[in-house]
């Protein structure tokens, strides 16, 4: 039979010692936890690359970024800092590296939150890079023609390399022709002419 005391049933002593059991195991287990994660000198180093490469990201220090979030992934290898690696070295113009990092991320963590942008990135990276390389090594197709009708840009006269080429060659050829004038013809030895044949 149970009692009531002011207005609502006694508790069994058994179901509040067995609460009060359970909160203190709770409780014991939670502070085990953060223990054992603050004790872990790993996680602290890696956490304290990770807020300097933050700061350092957001002023656009990407280089010195890269290094902290690189040494954050040294410490602790954890995937997000992969993304982090990545995001900087796409920062920087290092498409490969960019694209390595992102890959890499993505193969350990597979079910990423951002596994659909992470993917648009690296679309986007690898066509970038294929569009450099194809610049790179004049392969690119210009197909617009500038205004104006003709193939090439209508440049003066006065820029093509060839005009002054031949501007050059008309200057030798006049000061050669101007100093064997002036001269006499060519200039004579004493040792003679050799005569082919003789």
């Amino acid at each position: 039979m149970t009692q009531v005391v002011r207005g609502r049933p006694a508790e069994d002593p058994r179901i509040r010692t067995m609460t009060r059991l359970a909160i203190a195991l709770i409780v014991t287990l939670l502070a085990f936890v953060r223990v054992a994660h603050a004790d872990d000198p790993a996680m602290r180093a890696a956490k304290r690359h990770y807020d300097r490469g933050e700061k350092l990201f957001a002023l656009g220090k990407f280089d010195d970024a890269l290094d902290e979030y690189q040494k954050a992934f040294d410490a602790k290898p954890l995937p997000g800092f992969l993304f982090n690696i990545g995001q900087c070295n796409r920062n920087l113009g290092n498409l490969d590296q960019a694209i390595f990092s992102y890959k890499k991320y993505l193969s350990l963590e597979p079910d990423a939150e951002n596994k659909d942008k992470v993917e648009q990135l690296i679309a986007e990276l690898e066509q970038k890079k294929a569009e450099s390389d194809t610049n790179k090594f004049g392969l690119g197709n210009n197909q617009n023609p500038p205004p104006g009708g003709g193939g090439e840009p209508s440049n003066p006269i006065y820029k093509k390399w060839w005009f002054w080429t031949g501007v050059g060659a008309v200057a030798v050829a006049g000061g050669v022709g101007t100093y064997l004038v002036l001269r006499g013809g060519p200039p004579g030895t004493d040792l003679g002419n050799y005569t082919l044949g003789k």
